[in-house]
């Protein structure tokens, strides 16, 4: 495939092309209370010969802290600096030129970072070491820890999150190793340690359960591991010495563990389900498994309606008094539930919802169940904020988006809770419904019992069984009074629900550092600035930097072609395969469909313009429609396969794809069929990729006669292909084909019995 642009070019590499660089990730951690400290390694290898320069962009916790960075290129150790965005950029540049090689750390939205790495040269190994800390909170009595590991395919506009075209996450199906060993300490190792998305092996040490990943792991998939310890644990003081500051040298956690508050008598739900393409599989099952639990928990005095959305919004449901009928309507309806719905107009479907009238004399809820795998979440929050409703959410999938789905629920007053594939969903959602049905409290604040240099910003919700946190810095050290967690009832009496009064010492700066990351997220303009450098800490005002120097002979002269490492496709997403029963080993549709990255030859400051010319919807506007029919008296299929075979055949013969036009001109092709090409050639260079296009999306639909060998025949010509054009090029044809298709009569995955994916693991 060639473009007018001269300095553009993407080009179409066969399977000798060099796989990614990215060769694993190591990462060990360990557990003390409600802290947990994580280090990763990623290591990265230039077997090929041309210089490199690598960019990955990889998820941490949302809430996690960036406590260190550093890296290690063939075996020398360099640390890194945070400093202010600019700077960090003016120096990678200019190491870039100088020939040595930088390496670069930034943060992004939602947990999201990007790790670039310049002139790495042939031969070169490079290992990226990332150290991190984030404060879990109890749920109803158990802890749960989440280490993500890859970036699901998100609906929308990536750009609209402040992300450059180079930073895009792209998915591919390689297959990156991951190591993990997390050390649970102190009374939290006597629980019940559990881990529903791995299999680990366990060894008692004297200070605590070790738990290490068994080998097959993949970084497909969030690694979750839950703690429920024997005893209830009570609320607590963590006091820690901040050396950085003058007028506060002492900062304060508490810890608070209020009970459950009087249930209200009835409550108005809506309840919203996600049902676009990403839901497919795993998490569509895991929804409808949320659903009839909370269906199971109404009484007579709620009120319930239930909606889908995709692309629309479909109102099952109709605002109604949970009786009988309607509960048995509702589990009639949930049955039919499917991800068929297309894409995931999220903010549009939560307007809709927000529209029904189905207000209880305390207002009306939202119970969300989705894996919130959307771009636009600034926008989607500010309008859930305006809304005079509190957004729940259950956050379902091997790897959901967890930053937006906490952003959502928080800023509406609501909670969130994530159940991944092999998790008790029913207990999720009976969690979720006894925070529901709680009386809110209004006006929530903690007094400290003394006067505060500065105290973090007071929780928007508060609900009995979960956790609260709070910090505050003081002149000196707190004496015996004790720190209260004060709220107004129903008729605007201050009442307390909790305190904390027995203290425990926290050595280091990391308590300091994570207080202070908490300020800087509401601090604004310099004030942010101020607290990111004096705390190193990354934000959306500063980046981490780091320089190895080269000697002369060794310093790149070549301008290094930008590599970018794409990520595994997330276990389980779009039912391009499953994790309900725990697999060792990543399975899609297409499996190393992608496996070469995209190359792109320029130097970082114009790579983003180049990049940019691609269309980066990213693969979730695939927005799988109903699952496609094989009714092979459908004259539309028919056609489909047809030209499919022609397309292989060619291919498997040596051809190539600038003739496929012509080679394939012959098949009797249905008008739909031919609507679709001539609409497709008109956006490509050549006709032939809009052929090898359409057989690639007749493949993964399910169409093909035999699925292995279309998808070996074509992954060597699609594998130089962009991700993002791929997926434009899939939503056309789901809009222009999928609707005639379904029409012919064709039935839901879940009714079949020979679907893709009981012939793709055969």
């Amino acid at each position: 495939m060639t473009n007018d642009n001269p300095e553009f070019a993407l080009t179409s590499v066969g399977s000798q092309a060099a796989r990614p660089v990215l060769t694993g990730a190591a990462a060990s951690g360990r557990l003390d209370g409600v802290l947990f400290a994580l280090t990763v390694r990623q290591t990265y290898r230039n077997t090929g010969n041309q210089s490199l320069e690598v960019v990955y962009t990889f998820p941490l916790p949302s809430q996690a802290v960036l406590l260190g960075f550093a890296s290690e290129l063939n075996g020398h150790r360099m640390d890194g600096r945070v400093v202010s965005k600019q700077d960090a950029e003016c120096t990678y540049e200019r190491a870039l030129t100088d020939g040595n090689a930088p390496v670069l750390l930034e943060a992004l939205a939602d947990g999201l970072h990007t790790a670039n790495i310049g002139n790495l040269e042939p031969g070169d190994e490079i290992v990226l070491e990332v150290q991190f800390a984030q404060l879990l909170v109890f749920e109803h009595g158990r802890l749960r820890l989440s280490i993500p590991a890859t970036i699901a395919p998100r609906y929308g506009h990536a750009e609209s999150s402040g992300l450059q075209p180079q930073q895009v996450p792209a998915v591919s199906a390689a297959a990156y190793p991951l190591a993990l060993s997390v050390l649970v300490t102190g009374s939290l190792a006597a629980g019940a340690v559990e881990c529903p998305t791995h299999r680990f092996s366990r060894q008692l040490l004297a200070d605590g359960l070790r738990l290490d990943l068994l080998p097959g792991a993949w970084l497909d998939r969030d690694a979750v591991i839950t703690v429920t310890p024997a005893n209830g644990r009570p609320s607590l003081l963590v006091k820690a010495h901040d050396l950085r500051s003058i007028s506060a040298p002492v900062v304060m956690m508490a810890s608070f563990q209020p009970p459950v508050s009087a249930p209200r008598d009835g409550i108005a739900l809506k309840l919203l389900v996600d049902c676009s393409g990403s839901m497919g599989g795993d998490s569509i099952q895991s929804a409808c498994t949320a659903l009839r639990q909370v269906v199971a928990g109404l009484t007579g005095r709620d009120r319930i309606s239930l909606s889908r959305f995709g692309t629309g919004v479909d109102h099952l449901l109709a605002p109604s008094v949970c009786s009988p009928a309607t509960v048995r309507q509702l589990a009639r309806l949930i049955d039919t539930v499917d991800a068929d719905l297309g894409g995931t107009e999220m903010e549009q479907a939560l307007r809709a919802v927000f529209a029904l009238d189905n207000a209880g004399p305390a207002g009306a809820d939202v119970l969300l169940i989705t894996d919130g795998e959307i771009w636009q979440a600034r926008e989607l929050v500010a309008a859930a904020k305006a809304c005079a409703h509190r957004v729940f959410v259950i956050g379902v999938g091997a790897s959901p988006a967890e930053g937006v789905l906490r952003a959502l629920a928080e800023a509406t007053g609501g909670a969130c809770e994530f159940a991944t594939p092999g998790e008790a969903l029913q207990a999720a959602a009976q969690r979720m419904l006894r925070r529901i049905r709680q009386q809110p409290w209004q006006q929530v604040r903690v007094d400290w019992g003394t006067t505060t240099a500065w105290q973090g910003a007071a929780p928007t919700a508060v609900f009995g069984g979960d956790t609260v946190l709070a910090f505050a810095g003081l002149r000196s050290s707190l004496d015996a009074a004790p720190v209260r967690l004060l709220a107004s009832d129903a008729h605007g009496r201050t009442t307390e629900i909790a305190r904390a009064e027995s203290s425990a010492g926290c050595p280091g700066d990391s308590l300091p550092r994570m207080a202070a990351a908490h300020r800087a997220a509401t601090a604004i303009g310099p004030a942010s600035l101020a607290l990111a450098l004096d705390y190193q800490l990354m934000g959306s005002q500063t980046h981490c930097i780091l320089v190895h120097p080269r000697a002369d002979a060794d310093k790149a002269t070549e301008q290094a072609e930008i590599h970018r490492v794409l990520s595994i496709l997330a276990a389980g997403w779009a039912v391009s395969s499953t994790v309900i029963a725990p697999m060792t080993r990543p399975y899609s549709i297409c499996e190393d469909s992608f496996a070469s990255p995209a190359v792109w030859r320029s130097a970082r400051a114009r790579a983003a313009g180049k990049v940019a010319a691609l269309d980066n919807d990213g693969l979730n506007q695939i927005g799988l429609p109903a699952y496609l029919g094989e009714n092979d008296l459908d004259p539309v299929v028919t056609s489909l396969r047809a030209l499919a075979l022609a397309v292989v055949d060619h291919l498997r013969h040596g051809g190539q794809v600038e003739g496929l036009a012509a080679h394939c001109a012959s098949p009797p092709l249905h008008p739909d069929v031919r609507q679709a090409l001539a609409h497709e050639q008109g956006t490509v260079v050549d006709p032939g990729f809009a052929m090898l296009a359409l057989a690639h999306w007749v493949a993964i639909r399910g169409m093909a006669v035999d699925l292995h060998a279309a998808v070996a025949t074509l992954q060597p010509h699609l594998s130089g292909v962009h991700a993002a054009l791929l997926a434009r090029w899939m939503a056309l044809f789901d809009d222009l084909l999928g609707r005639c298709v379904s029409a012919s009569g064709s039935t839901s995955r879940r009714q079949r019995s020979g679907g893709l994916l009981s012939r793709a693991e055969t």
